[in-house]
């Protein structure tokens, strides 16, 4: 095969938790004194807190709470909603059939470290996996590129037959940023229309192993 490695979104793709990130957001900036629908919400999950917060505060909050808010999100998080998230059902039986053909496969997260070890843990993935990133990776979260980046070194495979798997529209961008294709999935919850632009879009990532020949031809 053509493709060397496949570098993974966690939040959406592997694991069901936006809906989780979205709540716990919302509550954040309640606390604060900001009060915002769901749905604005909902549709910025994906980015990490450095642009999710000040897209959606104005420059006095920002200097008033704004680095607040991001600690106290990241704590009510790790206490209260972190334990609720589950793994999609899929992982371990992708991940070995993606080695089986000597795909690598690397975690491409811009969460809290501590997050993505409980996520690599839930997973049960460790021995699969060529390594993982976290928000230390990068000095801004996705759309930024810097995450798929860093998470392409850690398998250590030649960007040009490397793919990028995510759930949202700031993956896309993120991919599209380094010349990088991506598969998108649908599994995050965000609607069809915002994810054309991936070079191929599946209802969730169980369809890459199905498809595993049609995402290698790419490179032809």
């Amino acid at each position: 095969m053509k493709l060397q490695a496949l570098l993974f979104d966690v939040d959406g793709t592997l694991v069901d938790s936006n809906d989780h990130h979205a709540r716990c957001w919302r509550e954040a900036f309640a606390h604060f004194g900001v009060h915002l629908d769901y749905d604005t919400i909902r549709h910025q999950v994906g980015k990490g807190g450095d642009l999710l917060v000040p897209d959606l505060l104005q420059a006095k909050e920002m200097r008033r709470f704004g680095e607040e808010l991001k600690k106290y999100r990241s704590k009510i998080f790790r206490e209260r909603y972190l334990p609720q998230i589950a793994a999609f059902p899929f992982v371990r039986t992708l991940f070995e059939g993606l080695r089986a053909h000597k795909i690598k496969i690397a975690l491409a997260s811009s969460s809290d470290p501590e997050e993505v070890e409980y996520y690599t843990r839930l997973l049960g993935v460790e021995e699969l996996i060529e390594g993982s990133t976290s928000k230390e990776d990068a000095n801004f979260s996705k759309p930024s590129p810097e995450i798929f980046d860093a998470a392409r070194k850690r398998a250590g495979t030649d960007p040009e037959f490397t793919f990028a798997v995510g759930d949202t529209p700031y993956d896309i961008v993120a991919a599209h940023r380094i010349a990088m294709p991506i598969v998108a999935v649908l599994s995050g919850g965000f609607e069809r229309e915002l994810l054309v632009k991936a070079e191929f879009l599946f209802d969730d990532a169980a369809q890459i192993l199905e498809r595993i020949d049609s995402i290698d031809g790419w490179f032809e």
